[in-house]
């Protein structure tokens, strides 16, 4: 396993007028389609580019909840805001990590600011209105102007990178350190769709912007160092390369024909995760060691299969086919038992012929019926197997579902254990 570098090899900190921040429009998970690099400060400190950022951190991110925080508490810098100050431009610092929390800033600081302090005109030019009410919003406004006046300097921690070609090489490290490798993670899609944009840039300085993007090895292999995964854990860095690029593809293909009021979420990157997990499903898929999306006719199947149907937002009342991105799994678990007990409950879906597949749920409610009739001790073993088979990444994006169900597991295996118990003393 590689050594963890520590964070301060790459930043120090020092405090910059809050004004001299800017959103980082080269960050993955919230830049344009075209983003315009690290060398173009023109183009990084334009002022509608700006919006347009903190509009999209906004609409994708909880910058709602944070403002409420920082409102609740003041500001505390439990985190660091790390920037990296232009060479072309001194004292014109770039977020490359805090850009939720610099937008909840702004947003306090400008425009809440100024509603509140409108509300608070009104206010005060009607007299006759409840008292209560406009010491209320008097201590409110106050409470933003001590906001306001924390933060017009604030303390930051600046790369030490002097050119964009230092700062291009340290970044994916500090960000390894900080996101993929410590505590502190992002969500798998973020985390993998921060790899693929690693990989492009490695791909593009090798081979320029016309060749399509495709896997190689060594650069996989660059890309694994770079974010402390390391040369043994290829694989791993290839397939989120992988699920992170036919995930976008899919997306932008079919966003179009979501039903009214769906739209795709960032953790429906699972289902592709699940896809690379088993042979099986990657086969069934045709999603090759190389490929960097599933072929059309798999996308097809892919989306009459989970996405066709309104899915209400939850596992237990979504319509579709598969109604969670786990069914994937459970499915390569059905081609296994089926090899094992001469069953054909994998048979059931084929993505040549996807229509025809019934819901996983009338499937599932078979293949658990059929495991019953198995010992306790086939059936304590097969889930044993399959709790060790749990990812990380699966515990922290699915907890809110899996919370509960491990709490009920935890219930039913006291219960048996009282039972045996109980049965020995008689």
């Amino acid at each position: 396993m590689m050594a963890k570098t520590p964070l301060t090899e790459f930043v120090d900190f020092k405090e910059v007028p809050f004004d001299k921040l800017y959103l980082d429009p080269n960050n993955p998970r919230i830049a344009p389609e075209d983003p315009p690099g690290y060398n173009s400060p023109e183009a990084i400190f334009d002022s509608e580019l700006q919006a347009n950022l903190e509009n999209r951190i906004r609409d994708v991110y909880p910058v709602a909840d944070l403002e409420s925080s920082i409102l609740a508490q003041g500001w505390v810098p439990y985190d660091p805001i790390i920037v990296w100050e232009h060479p072309q431009q001194p004292e014109h610092y770039i977020v490359v990590e805090g850009n939720t929390r610099t937008t909840a800033l702004r947003m306090l600081r400008g425009e809440r600011l100024d509603r509140e302090r409108k509300k608070l005109q009104k206010l005060q030019a009607s007299p006759g209105r409840f008292e209560e009410e406009r010491k209320v919003q008097e201590d409110l406004v106050a409470h933003l102007e001590h906001v306001t006046t924390q933060t017009d300097k604030i303390r930051v921690y600046p790369m030490k990178a002097a050119t964009v070609e230092e700062l291009l090489r340290k970044l994916p490290q500090m960000m390894g350190v900080r996101h993929i490798t410590h505590a502190q993670q992002w969500s798998p899609y973020a985390t993998n769709l921060y790899i693929l944009s690693l990989y492009e840039q490695l791909f593009r300085e090798r081979h320029g912007p016309k060749p399509k993007l495709r896997i190689e090895e060594d650069l996989v292999e660059d890309v694994g160092q770079r974010v402390s995964y390391g040369a043994a854990k290829k694989t791993k860095t290839r397939k989120a390369i992988q699920a992170a690029s036919a995930f976008t593809h899919f997306k932008r293909d079919f966003e179009d024909r979501l039903p009214d009021g769906e739209e795709f979420a960032d953790r429906h990157h699972y289902f592709f995760e699940q896809i690379l997990q088993s042979k099986f499903t990657q086969e069934q898929f045709e999603f090759t060691k190389d490929a960097l999306r599933l072929p059309p006719e798999s996308e097809e199947a892919l989306f009459k299969w989970a996405f066709a149907l309104p899915g209400t937002g939850s596992d237990e009342a979504n319509p579709n086919v598969f109604y969670k991105a786990e069914n994937i799994g459970l499915w390569s678990k059905m081609k296994s038992y089926d090899a094992k007990k001469g069953t054909n409950f994998a048979g059931n879906f084929d993505v040549e012929d996807p229509d025809k597949a019934p819901s996983m749920r009338s499937v599932e409610a078979d293949y658990l019926q059929h495991q019953t009739r198995s010992t306790p001790i086939d059936a304590v073993s097969s889930l044993l197997k399959a709790l060790r088979e749990i990812k990380v990444d699966a515990l922290v994006s699915q907890q809110e579902h899996l919370g509960p169900m491990l709490d009920e597991v935890g219930k039913l295996v006291d219960q048996y254990k009282k039972m045996m118990t109980a049965a020995q003393v008689s």
